[in-house]
């Protein structure tokens, strides 16, 4: 190996060699000081940037803490799902309400989405002794229902669309008991979907005093055993159940119906129409000794709107000749699996578009109005003013009515069956006070 000599001046000012191994030590220590000062430097440096880093953007679970998930959905919590745009309007027509109603479709679904996010939350939110006495109430509740009628899946709708029928799970069954075996301000139902809902019970309006122990099925039809009450069977029809054999159905034990005399579509024109069999039904139920009510199918989306179709339900009425002894129902929905003109309506403007409705029908006529509900309508969009004003016919296709509150009618299911009536229609109960010494 051959020594590298390095010359360095010395003091006597003649150079000197010093020897290859004592340069290179030279060399190595002069290069590791270096080092580490330029490391010393390099760390010092790379923690300001990363503090100054942090300071812009912010740790992910300081400013940007995790997002709960919003499954979206078509309608409200209370919402159903009639079908109604007529046949008689064209296919191009109701291709084009279709797609404007499509150009709007994420924008309501987000809506609708937050709504039963919040109904989820609020569920979640009852604390674990609240629900083991739910559950306690549900085990007992459902033994004392097993003879009632097989839950149906629907939407609530008389709209005439047909609906498919699922037997309700016992949970499902269950909770209506629950709820009216316990009232408490906060009651959880489930509707038409099987989606739970939690809702505050509004002490303000008028509650029912059924009691939820005696309502019995058999043979398809539920009743009320109590004997504070006369309750009849009714039906509802409209074209879709085709010609009706009214004598048959009176036969068969139904002393009322209503009877669907219009309804608008649903499309972004929303067409008003009347119902091809309404003076037909009114007169022959009328013959045959039943007690007869109408109902307008709505989807206003203003008062103007609303009086448009009370002046319809009249007009059919007053062309059928008979003289109807029980209400003409405004029935507002709206549309589960499709986009419905009046899906994003407020509680405000359906309480304005009900009022309108009542003024419209008993300013020009002898009638008495009221109005078609539901859990879900109670729920978020009838006011308690609204529902304290009418008598109400309630949709409920549970094996016990779910609402706290007051109703007159109840429509217990879309499947039923009916002497006289081709096809699967809607069962009533017409709950009557019993008078005095009776």
């Amino acid at each position: 190996m051959n020594h590298v000599k390095i010359r360095i001046p010395s003091f006597s000012g003649s150079d000197r060699l010093l020897p290859g191994p004592v340069s290179l030590l030279c060399v190595f220590f002069i290069a590791v000081s270096l080092s580490l000062f330029i490391t010393g430097c390099g760390k010092t440096g790379a923690g300001s940037t990363s503090e100054k880093a942090a300071r812009n953007t912010g740790s992910p679970s300081a400013q940007n803490p995790e997002k709960k998930s919003i499954r979206e959905e078509t309608g409200s919590p209370d919402e159903d799902s009639p079908k109604t745009s007529s046949a008689k309007e064209s296919s191009a027509k109701k291709d084009s309400e279709k797609t404007d109603s499509e150009k709007t479709d994420s924008a309501k679904a987000a809506s609708s989405g937050k709504t039963a996010q919040k109904d989820r939350d609020k569920s979640k939110s009852s604390s674990s002794q609240e629900d083991a006495q739910a559950d306690a109430q549900t085990d007992s509740q459902a033994d004392a229902q097993t003879d009632a009628k097989e839950g149906t899946e629907n939407t609530g709708s008389k709209s005439g669309k047909k609906r498919s029928r699922k037997t309700a799970d016992n949970s499902a069954d269950s909770i209506s008991s629950e709820n009216s075996a316990a009232p408490s301000r906060r009651l959880k139902y489930i509707d038409a979907w099987k989606e739970w809902h939690v809702m505050e019970v509004d002490p303000s309006v008028r509650k029912n005093d059924y009691d939820s122990g005696k309502w019995t099925g058999k043979d398809g039809r539920m009743t009320l055993d109590d004997d504070r009450f006369e309750v009849w069977q009714g039906i509802d029809v409209s074209e879709h159940q085709g010609t009706v054999d009214w004598k048959a159905v009176a036969e068969a034990g139904f002393r009322f119906a209503f009877i669907r005399v219009g309804y608008r579509g649903y499309g972004e024109e929303g067409h008003l129409m009347k119902d091809s069999m309404a003076a037909e039904n009114l007169r022959k139920a009328s013959a045959a000794g039943l007690h007869v009510g109408t109902y307008i199918f709505s989807q206003a989306l203003n008062e103007e709107e609303a009086r448009e179709e009370a002046a319809l339900a009249m007009e059919v009425i007053a062309e059928s000749g008979v003289e109807t002894d029980l209400p003409l129902m405004y029935d507002p929905e709206l549309i589960r699996d499709d986009q419905g003109r009046a899906n994003d309506i407020t509680r405000e403007q359906v309480v304005l578009n009900t009022a309108a409705f009542e003024d419209e029908v008993e300013k020009s006529s002898g009638l008495k109005a009221d109005i078609y509900s539901n859990l879900p309508w109670e729920h978020h969009y009838f006011d308690a003013e609204t529902m304290n004003r009418y008598q109400i016919w309630y949709a409920d296709y549970e094996k016990i009515p779910q609402t706290p509150y007051h109703f007159t009618w109840w429509q217990y299911t879309n499947e039923g069956y009916a002497p006289g009536v081709e096809g699967p229609v809607d069962l009533n109960l017409w709950i009557r006070p019993k008078k005095a010494g009776k």
